[in-house]
């Protein structure tokens, strides 16, 4: 099924993506990949060099016509009467002694070559990308873009009421202050330090569980979110 992403339509068949994965090998055990992880609990990870990196879902937000109206027009999103989105905000402590893969490295098809080539994305691709008007990509945007944000896919998986949703979703790391991204912090990896991993998402009008399933070195770790906890 395709989907045409605009700013009426922003993911109609797409859901939210969970919030962020680590390259292949990268990140090992010493945190509960069997358990289930709710909002403001912390998963930690070390590698094998006695690294750290931890993830915490510290806020989830429903964006609707009539609520959260602001985090619509921040990210130009337009949202139709009935239609349901989701904001979740990640914070995020990498001490791995490196940065760790957010976006995930795909192939296109290069016609003139009739070769695969691969889709890198480094910071300048991101911010130039992310931070442009839907309609004019001559014309900065203040907020990342959601529209263009859904663009560049990332290594993570997201399930409504155990169903998988499949397409795309968007996701922007940035430094700075919580609910603040702007282009000069945003990040194609996650960098050393502290940060911040911002997603929005369509969800459906009967959703009774939101499962975030962060996958990293061939492990699941597991964050399930439910309505009543959407601000």
């Amino acid at each position: 099924m395709s989907c045409k992403i605009s700013r009426r339509n922003f993911m109609k068949c797409a859901g939210v993506g969970a919030l962020a994965a680590v390259s292949a090998g990268a990140l090992g055990g010493c945190t509960k990949f069997d358990a289930e992880y709710g909002l403001h609990e912390v998963a930690a990870f070390t590698n094998k060099k006695g690294g750290s990196f931890s993830l915490a879902f510290t806020e989830a937000r429903e964006i609707t016509a009539t609520q959260n109206a602001d985090l619509a027009e921040k990210y130009q999103l337009k949202t139709d009467e009935g239609q349901r989105y989701v904001y979740l905000l990640a914070e995020v402590t990498n001490g791995t002694g490196g940065k760790v893969d957010l976006y995930d490295r795909r192939f296109k098809w290069d016609i003139i070559n009739n070769i695969f080539n691969p889709v890198n994305y480094d910071d300048e691709d991101i911010r130039k990308g992310f931070y442009q008007d839907e309609e004019d990509e001559e014309v900065a945007t203040v907020y990342p873009n959601a529209n263009q944000m859904v663009k560049a896919p990332t290594v993570l998986w997201a399930y409504n009421n155990g169903m998988y949703l499949s397409g795309k979703f968007g996701v922007v790391c940035y430094t700075g202050e919580a609910n603040e991204p702007r282009a000069a912090a945003t990040y194609a990896d996650i960098p050393q330090g502290s940060c911040y991993l911002s997603c929005i998402g369509q969800i459906t009008e009967n959703l009774q569980t939101l499962r975030i399933v962060y996958r990293a070195s061939g492990k699941e770790v597991n964050f399930v979110i439910t309505p009543d906890e959407f601000e």
